[in-house]
C-alpha cells in the first residue's frame, strides 16, 4: 500500500511541476502584446452579443430587392442563416414559415439569409417549400462572418431597437420559436 500512494504522490508532484511550466511558458508578459490580439482593420468582429446592437448589413433577396437591417427598426427580426443543403436548416423552415404567417400582421419578419448558394437553388427551394418570408443571399458569407457563424442553422432574434435578445445556435422548434416572437412583440418600443 505505501508504495502505491507513493507513486500517486510523485504523479500528482509531475503533474503540478509540468503545468506550472506550461502556465509560465505560455503567459503573455505585462505590456507586450501578442500581434494576433490586435486586429487589423476590418478583421472579424466580436461575436453578437445578447444586448447588443446587431451587426448591419444589407443583403439582395431573391427577388432582387436590397434589404437593410437598420431600416427593420421597429420590427422584430429573426435573422436564420441557412442553407438548403443542411438537414437541420430544413426541418425548422415549416416553424418559422408558420411563425411568419402568424406574426408578420403584429410587426414580425424573418430574414431567411442563405449562405452561399446560388439564387436559383435558393429560388428553387423557397417554392419547393412554399416559403414566403424574405431570403437574401449572403454569397461571400460576409454576414455568415460577421455574425461569426460555426454552424448551421443559426438564428438572432432582434428587438425593434435593433438589439439582439435571444441567439440559438442549430435548429429551432416551433415552441421556441414562436415564444421568443411572442415575449419581443408584447414589448413597447
Amino acid at each position: 500500500m505505501p508504495f502505491s500512494r507513493n507513486l500517486w504522490d510523485l504523479f500528482l508532484v509531475a503533474t503540478l511541476l509540468i503545468g506550472s511550466v506550461f502556465i509560465w511558458t505560455t503567459r503573455m508578459t505585462s505590456g507586450i502584446a501578442a500581434p494576433s490580439l490586435t486586429p487589423a482593420p476590418g478583421a472579424m468582429q466580436p461575436a453578437p452579443r445578447i444586448g447588443h446592437p446587431a451587426p448591419e448589413f444589407t443583403l439582395t433577396a431573391i427577388d432582387g430587392t436590397e434589404i437593410t437591417l437598420s431600416d427593420l427598426r421597429g420590427q422584430v427580426v429573426l435573422i436564420n442563416l441557412w442553407a438548403s443543403w443542411c438537414p437541420p436548416c430544413r426541418a425548422e423552415m415549416p416553424a418559422i414559415q408558420h411563425a411568419y404567417e402568424r406574426f408578420r400582421d403584429q410587426g414580425f419578419i424573418v430574414l431567411a439569409v442563405n449562405q452561399q448558394e446560388d439564387v436559383a437553388t435558393v429560388v428553387q427551394y423557397m417554392h419547393d417549400q412554399q416559403l414566403t418570408f424574405p431570403a437574401l443571399l449572403d454569397s461571400d458569407a460576409r454576414v455568415g462572418a460577421a455574425y461569426q457563424v460555426r454552424m448551421l442553422p443559426s438564428s438572432f432574434f432582434v428587438d425593434r431597437r435593433g438589439m439582439i435578445r435571444t441567439v440559438y445556435r442549430g435548429p429551432m422548434s416551433r415552441g421556441m420559436i414562436e415564444g421568443t416572437i411572442e415575449q419581443l412583440i408584447a414589448e413597447t418600443p
